[in-house]
């Protein structure tokens, strides 16, 4: 029975290429860490697809390392970087420290935090953008799908950094996301 699914598989992998479905090719940023790239798919962080960030160090609602981790990764992308968020908190000195020069950042500031998703939303559409990167604290899986496809159909890499003020806040990062990958970096305590 085994054996028969597993043919059954791989020719509707070969019919869905044949129409077109992985006709969209996926570049990879690897991070040049041979650890880290290993346990990557691709050896890297895919190109076209939404990526979460969630702080994992201590006094995590602030998201410093979390930020700049981002920022680093935008800054390795070719291109302006959309910035999508609702408080005004970020230090351009900072960003600039991580590479990401503040010339190229397109400030997306929403009164409301839930005009975040549909602001990354809109800017996934636009093929021009390195990056779009979107300060959430609610990412649920139904937006998250819709910002995956997104960026899937531009090719352009979406960063969720996940943010929080309060206890309950935090406990909405550990529900599902349609995210290809998950990161929680932190400063190690010295």
């Amino acid at each position: 029975m085994r054996a028969r699914q597993q043919t059954v598989l791989a020719e509707l992998r070969h019919q869905l290429e044949s129409l077109g479905a992985g006709s969209v090719r996926k570049l990879h940023l690897p991070f040049g860490l041979a650890e880290l790239d290993a346990d990557l798919p691709g050896h890297g962080l895919a190109r076209g697809a939404l990526h979460e960030v969630i702080e994992g160090g201590l006094a995590a609602e602030f998201a410093g390392s979390a930020t700049l981790f981002v920022a680093g990764i935008a800054a390795r992308l070719k291109g302006p970087v959309l910035w999508c968020l609702n408080r005004r908190d970020l230090f351009a000195p900072s960003l600039a420290g991580a590479g990401l020069h503040p010339d190229r950042i397109i400030y997306a500031e929403a009164f409301r935090e839930r005009d975040i998703l549909p602001s990354m939303e809109e800017g996934l559409r636009e093929k021009s953008l390195a990056a779009v990167i979107g300060e959430v604290t609610r990412l649920g899986l139904t937006s998250s799908r819709r910002l995956q496809l997104a960026a899937q159909a531009s090719g352009v890499t979406a960063l969720a950094l996940r943010r929080w003020w309060t206890v309950a806040e935090k406990e909405l990062t550990i529900l599902p996301t349609a995210a290809v990958t998950r990161v929680a970096p932190h400063i190690p305590s010295l």
